[in-house]
């Protein structure tokens, strides 16, 4: 994994490649060129990205379940996840010690490394594309996204739903794909719903917004 296998994945090629290397250089690794100015752009460029969506989307709701909305879309968990679908922590630039803390010490510096490359993605491109960029990676989310959802994480609010309609809870069906990609299946109304990921997290993870889109799309 490299500089170029990241923007072929993210569907954007930098014009300016030094900002890619910045967005993925942590703090631990150099204390004056890192991606910490990057970072900070990118979380409001994030936030007004998944606000101006959402304000769009969902005209007659009120603030209060718009903002519930935007914290479940950009929480930490989540942002950790799309930098590991990015493979983010086999090309960010870390120190030795850091490099060696245990995967769960360093799901900040994941999440950190995402908003970093939404940033770095505005200030090469501009808005657009960074909108383009960000509507792209959150579209299973998106797309599972419904106004009468507890804002729980995809597993635990298909649970619920499942839970709701006296259905037996969800079953998970993981195949190890080998090459860091794993397979899920559910099956729901004698549909086999299948999605993909970097771990298994992240594959039973997308299965479930994957239904939930389903259901929600369907009104079943």
């Amino acid at each position: 994994m490299n500089y170029k296998d990241l923007q072929i994945q993210l569907g954007y090629t930098f014009n300016d490649q030094s900002l890619i290397e910045l967005a993925l250089t942590h703090k631990s690794y150099s204390n004056t060129l890192n991606n910490e100015r990057l970072e900070f752009l990118g979380d409001s460029i994030l936030n007004s990205i998944i606000s101006e969506y959402l304000f769009l989307r969902f005209g007659n709701q009120k603030e209060g379940l718009l903002t519930r909305m935007r914290a479940f879309l950009v929480k930490a968990e989540t942002l950790t996840i799309k930098a590991e679908e990015l493979f983010l922590e086999k090309i960010i630039k870390l120190s030795k010690g850091t490099a060696n803390l245990s995967k769960e010490r360093k799901n900040s510096i994941l999440e950190g490394a995402f908003e970093a490359v939404i940033g770095a993605i505005f200030i090469d491109g501009g808005w657009n594309a960074a909108k383009d960029i960000t509507l792209k990676t959150f579209k299973k989310n998106l797309e599972a996204l419904s106004e009468d959802m507890t804002f729980k994480d995809a597993k635990t609010e298909l649970q619920e739903l499942f839970q709701s309609q006296k259905n037996d809870l969800p079953k998970y069906i993981v195949e190890d794909m080998g090459q860091n990609k794993f397979l899920c299946s559910v099956k729901y109304a004698d549909i086999v719903f299948k999605s993909s990921g970097t771990s298994k997290r992240i594959a039973e993870t997308n299965v479930a917004m994957k239904l939930l889109a389903y259901i929600n799309q369907n009104n079943v």
